[in-house]
């Protein structure tokens, strides 16, 4: 399969994820940044503007802004 080393590097992605819940889920208090890691690994990843950085894109318009 042409897509067999991304595959690979997925899984290896995927069980560091399922390996540091794990280890967080241990810790008796967790900080603001690890709370905010396991809620965004829980709904399945931050939403695609959230990966950039972006807080919420509204519409005036046509066009799109900030």
């Amino acid at each position: 399969m042409a897509y067999g080393h991304a595959e690979r590097n997925l899984a290896a992605i995927r069980q560091l994820e399922a390996e540091t819940r794990e280890l967080l889920s241990g810790l008796p208090q967790l900080d603001l940044e690890q709370l905010q890691w396991l809620q965004e690994t829980a709904d399945g990843g931050p939403e695609p503007a959230m990966a950039l950085g972006v807080s919420r894109l509204t519409t005036n318009g046509p066009g799109l802004r900030l």
